[in-house]
């Protein structure tokens, strides 16, 4: 029987395999936290690791994790196979066997000394901490900048949708005017059940309890702190300026009544939770608007279409136009994934295990140079369109309430009537008015009550260019 000789290989294919490059080492990941998202991060890991690894050019491995009971981590990370334990956060993040160090414990105490610590002891940092960056960004990012290392939030702001990403990288090149969103899913779940099933506030929030969408303590989402955190980094990326959680303006939904939701909706409006960053002339010089609040939204518009507990943000930039991106803006996997997606990113960069920096890369806070700090507008002196909702004890004189706006001096561009609240009142007089400066509406809408002994509910009407632009 004819047997195929054995080709040897030539001299010049050994040459070629001692010359190939070895694989790059593994990225080595140390993690602090081990709730929702960290169990998030280990199962996605786990189960997608040879894309990840794939995608990133190199292993991705984490091999260390902290918590303040390490049995419990254990048990959430499937016995966590070849894992080192600590309980220590801060040994952690000095630890030399680590090259990141994921923060996913949460506040703002101590885990800013753990970042703090990792960064200056040469490692990259990743975190979902929107309260952290909101409150210490600036000196955090000052941190990461002389020591070379960077800092990554993906997940910070609205779960698994990039918007960091595409404000520091994708959108580069624009200058953006404004951005508004609906960055908090406990508040859009609430308010969507107060407009689809009717329900009020108070039992829209016992569901969203029941369902895990609301805490036990709801108020970092329901008072708007948790969009404020948000809205604070978004502008910091936008226009270039410093992280000003304080220059928020900010309110939450406890106090809408379901009447208020359907008033908006008879008027062609849904009300959502927004957080407004927008970019304007004001006396000669460039001043930003932050806010967070309740406001009337058209209700076809993309982002009174968000359900449940999905995020949303659009952006408006003078070369890009207008752009949208939605999706999970919380949960264990989405906020993972963009965890994930961070160390991806950092798996990419040459040398990510040496000491030495890596150059400027993408800056933490958008830009290299960073502009003056810009005024920042009061919200008294924000105009936009009011809705008023007029509760009578008695019937309304239409005319005599249209007068005594005028004195104040509010126009009303369009005006209806709603059916009582309760059965056998008076029917609710419904105004829509042009765009005023709050202030003014506010001032209005109390002498406006005491003139007709009517209760007087004011909602804002947005009128940020991001979103009439869609309109």
């Amino acid at each position: 029987m004819f047997v195929e000789p054995q080709l040897s290989p030539s001299p010049e294919v050994h040459a070629s395999a001692r010359r190939a490059p070895a694989p790059p080492p593994a990225l080595r990941v140390g993690m602090i936290g081990t709730g929702t998202v960290g169990s998030g991060v280990w199962r996605v890991l786990r189960r997608n690791q040879d894309l990840i690894n794939a995608r990133a050019g190199r292993a991705i491995e984490i091999v260390a994790v902290a918590a303040r009971n390490t049995a419990r981590a254990a048990a959430a990370l499937d016995g966590a196979p070849g894992v080192r334990l600590l309980a220590d956060p801060l040994q952690l993040a000095t630890d030399p066997g680590v090259d990141v160090v994921l923060e996913l414990a949460g506040g703002t105490g101590a885990a800013r000394d753990w970042v703090q610590a990792a960064l200056v002891h040469g490692k990259h940092v990743v975190t979902a901490n929107k309260a952290l960056l909101a409150t210490h960004g600036e000196a955090l990012a000052q941190t990461a900048a002389r020591h070379g290392r960077v800092l990554a939030y993906e997940a910070a702001v609205a779960g698994s949708v990039p918007v960091i990403k595409a404000l520091r990288e994708g959108l580069a090149a624009n200058r953006i005017t404004a951005l508004a969103g609906v960055l908090n899913g406990t508040s859009n779940y609430i308010l969507t059940r107060m407009q689809a099933a009717g329900l009020g506030f108070a039992a829209a929030l016992t569901e969203a309890q029941a369902l895990g969408y609301a805490e036990a303590d709801p108020a970092f989402d329901v008072d708007g702190t948790d969009a404020a955190h948000k809205l604070a980094l978004l502008a910091a990326n936008a226009f270039g300026m410093p992280v000003r959680l304080d220059a928020v303006h900010v309110e939450g939904i406890r106090d809408l009544q379901r009447g208020d939701v359907a008033a908006a909706a008879q008027l062609g409006y849904a009300v959502k939770l927004l957080a407004v960053a927008e970019q304007q002339e004001c006396e000669g010089r460039v001043a930003i608007q932050l806010r967070v609040h309740p406001a009337l939204v058209p209700a076809r518009h993309p982002l009174a279409l968000l359900d449940g507990a999905t995020n949303g943000l659009l952006v408006h930039s003078d070369a890009a136009g207008s752009a949208f991106f939605s999706g999970a803006g919380a949960g264990s996997e989405p906020t993972a994934s963009a965890v994930l997606a961070d160390l991806i990113d950092l798996a990419r960069l040459p040398a990510v295990s040496s000491p030495a920096p890596t150059g400027p890369g993408v800056p933490t806070l958008g830009t290299h140079r960073r502009a003056d700090a810009p005024a920042v507008l009061p919200m008294a002196s924000v105009k936009t369109p009011h809705l008023l909702r007029l509760l009578p004890g008695a019937a309304l004189c239409e005319t005599a309430v249209l007068r005594a706006l005028a004195r104040e001096g509010v126009r009303v561009r369009r005006r209806t009537w709603a059916a009582p609240a309760a059965p056998g009142g008076a029917p609710e007089l419904l105004l829509l008015t042009a765009p005023a400066p709050d202030a003014l509406a506010a001032q209005a809408s109390a002498h406006l009550q005491a003139y007709t002994g009517a209760q007087v509910r004011r909602l804002r009407v947005e009128l940020c260019s991001a979103l009439t632009d869609e309109q």
